[in-house]
């Protein structure tokens, strides 16, 4: 998965006419890997995508966003107790204050058909995407891809067998100061800041 993502985000000087000439005329069209169609789209509709190799990675990824709120972040709203201690917060942690100006979580899949991000009630407890803190940052792993929605609940159904969870939602409205034909929809709306932290084998 390493080198996917090398190539991804590191080697742009392959054309796609080279690329062409070297498969040949005749070969059948290459599958763009689901990976790389998430992270078009998620970025398009005006997502922040960061791809940590090691946890480390994601600590400091975590502290840079923080460091853009340096005199309004005083509590961390977050359900799950364990990610914070995986990134070392250092912030007031809350379950309950949905007034936090940021809100860390994790989430059950990235769905490749659209570059939203599937959530459940193990992430929002009982709350509505509309009353949560407009910043999200979201630690999810490379392992949690779907080609679409509904593979995506296939993989929820399979995970909980023995209790389905309530509040199964999608976030796909991503604040955005840029106007494209992938997020007009959304534009303006700046329902959610989304950063998203990409753990290898997470």
């Amino acid at each position: 998965m390493s080198k996917f993502w090398s190539k991804l985000f590191g080697n742009k000087n392959v054309s796609k006419d080279k690329e062409a000439e070297e498969r040949g005329p005749h070969m059948p069209h290459k599958e763009v890997p689901i990976e790389q169609t998430f992270a078009e789209k998620f970025t398009k509709l005006g997502g922040k995508f960061v791809y940590c190799e090691q946890l480390d990675d994601a600590k400091q990824a975590f502290k840079d966003i923080i460091e853009e709120y340096p005199s309004e972040v005083r509590e961390l709203l977050c359900l799950d107790s364990e990610i914070p201690k995986k990134l070392d917060a250092g912030i007031t942690l809350t379950k309950t204050n949905l007034n936090a100006k940021i809100m860390l979580c994790s989430c059950e899949s990235l769905v490749a058909y659209d570059g939203s991000v599937v959530v459940c009630e193990r992430q929002l407890g009982s709350n509505k995407l509309s009353d949560l803190p407009e910043t999200v940052i979201i630690l999810a792993g490379t392992r949690q891809f779907s080609k679409t929605v509904s593979d995506a609940l296939k993989y929820i159904k399979n995970r909980y067998v023995e209790s389905i969870p309530l509040n199964i939602t999608s976030i796909k409205q991503f604040k955005t100061e840029v106007f494209t034909e992938d997020n007009y929809m959304n534009y303006g709306s700046g329902v959610k800041e989304v950063y998203l932290l990409l753990l290898e084998d997470f």
